[in-house]
């Protein structure tokens, strides 16, 4: 897909946006993981913070986790750039927990407890 540019656009920085930039050093990145009760660390690198939030999380479901978050972010700057929707740290959590409530529906019963637990300690 063409696009007018490729900056980064949750910051408004004329900079290229990157992976990395998009989904860890961002501050709307770093805001959004401080909401669902992680830290990034910006001096880690990609596969470093990897394992930085996968010790935070110590759950079997961690991947879940980083998938949806990295997904709810992905989704809070494509709404941004093809709808006008301005992005919040709190809607970006919004459509993180919308989006793990549909994962609960592919849980094994075994881990629903701990799943569920997860998520309300969210508040």
């Amino acid at each position: 897909m063409e696009l007018e540019n490729y900056n980064r656009v949750l910051c408004n920085d004329q900079a290229k946006e990157t992976i990395d930039h998009l989904f860890i050093n961002c501050p709307f990145a770093s805001q959004s993981w401080s909401l669902i009760g992680l830290q990034v660390d910006q001096n880690l690198t990609p596969f470093q913070n990897f394992e930085f939030i996968k010790a935070q999380i110590n759950r079997n479901f961690f991947m879940e986790i980083i998938i949806l978050l990295y997904w709810a972010i992905w989704m809070s700057r494509n709404n941004l750039i093809f709808r006008q929707i301005q992005p919040s740290s709190q809607g970006c959590q919004d459509i993180f927990k919308n989006e793990f409530e549909l994962m609960l529906c592919r849980a094994k019963k075994k881990y629903f407890p701990k799943i569920r637990e997860w998520i309300n300690h969210l508040g």
